[in-house]
């Protein structure tokens, strides 16, 4: 199955939200470092417990409809959604 990374959480109650919604609209997704960063809880580190949320392909604009606030309010773009877009904090 192909992944493509779409946001990148700014803390871990975000990254509950996003999960729930992405649940809730059936869209098949992983969240890469969510099992690593409740080992060290606390503010968002681009390299240490960062996550990013990856999306199947062919579900990747429907993600990014439903994202679309989470992104702005982020400065995050389609075109940049990886974990350097995540605000450093460390």
């Amino acid at each position: 199955m192909d992944m493509t990374p779409v946001y990148t959480p700014r803390s871990e109650s975000e990254a509950v939200v996003i999960t729930s919604m992405m649940q809730a609209y059936g869209i098949d997704f992983v969240m890469q470092g969510g099992a690593f960063s409740s080992m060290y809880p606390g503010p968002v580190s681009n390299s240490l417990n960062a996550q990013v949320l990856l999306v199947r392909a062919d579900q990747v604009e429907t993600a990014r409809q439903l994202l679309a606030t989470f992104m702005e309010d982020a400065g995050q773009t389609a075109a940049d959604p990886g974990p350097e877009a995540a605000p450093d904090t460390a």
